[in-house]
């Protein structure tokens, strides 16, 4: 509560040092107008544009939503280190599997579209190989990792069936 009071006065102060007045170029004798993030206020991203919620103009996302949800639900058999949800990126522990023995895995699921496409996901599997709980040797499964895509996408196909359906 207290790190959310001191950013909200943190952005107040910082923005209200800024003025309104318009900047020429000596050089180019353009004229703009400072913003608080850029140079010219008409380029990048303003405070308004991060705070104001009804304004969706502008901002794209960039991952779409059943296959976030679906590699969320699919990869959630181990322990997640990261998440990204603008980024689309998903990133998971090591996880040992107790049927699989003396191998460990970590997963990274990549979602690289805003539609519901096949490639739109692209999911990579590191595997471990334990002897005598040493790590000896680390290797990439691509047919596990191709099994995993085929999961994250039919579970989002049936997210977006349901979706339809309601």
């Amino acid at each position: 509560m207290i790190k959310n009071i001191t950013l909200i006065m943190l952005i107040l102060i910082i923005s209200s040092c800024s003025s309104n007045e318009i900047v020429s170029n000596p050089v180019t004798g353009k004229k703009s107008k400072p913003g608080l993030f850029s140079k010219d206020a008409e380029k990048g991203i303003s405070i308004s544009d991060i705070l104001n919620q009804e304004s969706k103009e502008g901002i794209s996302v960039n991952v779409n939503g059943y296959l976030w949800r679906a590699s969320l639900d699919v990869l959630s058999i181990a322990p997640l280190v990261s998440t990204d949800a603008l980024g689309g990126t998903i990133v998971t522990d090591w996880y040992v599997n107790k049927n699989i023995k003396n191998k460990r895995i970590k997963i990274m699921a990549f979602i690289k579209t805003s539609e519901l496409r096949s490639d739109g996901i692209s999911v990579k599997v590191h595997v471990q190989k334990l002897k005598n709980g040493i790590i000896a040797e680390t290797y990439t499964d691509d047919d596990l990792a191709s099994q995993i895509e085929n999961n994250i996408l039919n579970e989002a196909r049936n997210y977006r069936i349901n979706s339809l359906n309601k």
